[in-house]
């Protein structure tokens, strides 16, 4: 794995790493959606989460560009009350691609379809981990 050093902290936001299993489903290309046999329920490893992106582990190579649909169920362990877990879908673009020595992708993505309720209880959800 090739990494950049100037990519390292190029993000605007905090993140904090994260471990929540996620489903996706590829909305663009519709050639990569097809060739996927139209699934919206491809499954990833999330790895980071900010309130703009995250990065993941999937077993697809995933081009720039790419537009997702991200479903996963948020956990904030901070809580202890009803907020505490919330049921997250999001529309996100692919900025970013690298190969893995095992052969799996890390892709680091953009939010671009995110409610205000989501991206608060994320930032919350940081805030407090740090």
């Amino acid at each position: 794995m090739t990494v950049n050093p100037q990519d390292k902290n190029r993000r605007k936001a905090l993140r904090q790493g994260a471990a929540f299993t996620l489903n996706y489903g590829i909305e663009q290309p519709y050639s990569l959606r097809a060739k996927t046999g139209l699934k919206d329920d491809l499954e990833a490893l999330m790895l980071d989460l900010s309130e703009t992106g995250m990065a993941m582990v999937t077993d697809l190579e995933l081009p720039r560009g790419a537009q997702l649909q991200i479903k996963f169920n948020f956990i904030n362990l901070f809580l202890y009350n009803q907020e505490r877990t919330r049921r997250m879908e999001l529309g996100a673009k692919v900025i970013s691609h690298t190969e893995l020595d095992n052969g799996d992708y890390r892709i680091g993505v953009l939010f671009n379809k995110i409610s205000p309720q989501d991206k608060a209880a994320i930032r919350d959800f940081i805030r407090q981990s740090k």
